[in-house]
């Protein structure tokens, strides 16, 4: 199950997105160096730079992009309607770290429960 860790408004999309990458969160996968974008129909598509992958995340041409901070730790960034970030598989510890992390980089969470 994935869970929603935040919610900002979506003019927030590049403050959120300049914070995460400060964190450390790359839009490359540290082994692979893939970049992945998700349609709003959930299929994966393949980017070919970082560049690309903020113009499709700013103009909310998909779903969303994954950000990688290691191999197996990944997070989901969707600035739609309503910015939020999803992980899947963070300890509640993880998430309280990353959240605690956003709100020293000025950004206020509005931060909601399990969604399927």
């Amino acid at each position: 199950m994935t869970k929603e860790i935040a919610r900002l408004s979506p003019a927030s999309c590049l403050q959120l997105l300049d914070a995460l990458q400060a964190l450390g969160w790359k839009f490359e996968h540290p082994v692979s160096a893939e970049i992945t974008g998700w349609s709003n129909l959930g299929e994966e598509i393949g980017l070919i730079s970082p560049e690309e992958a903020l113009v499709f995340l700013t103009l909310t041409a998909g779903h969303g992009v994954q950000l990688w901070a290691a191999p197996e730790k990944d997070l989901f960034l969707s600035c739609g309607k309503a910015l939020k970030i999803y992980f899947d598989g963070f300890t509640p510890e993880e998430s309280a770290s990353l959240q605690a992390a956003l709100r020293a980089c000025g950004l206020k969470l509005d931060v909601s429960g399990d969604n399927a």
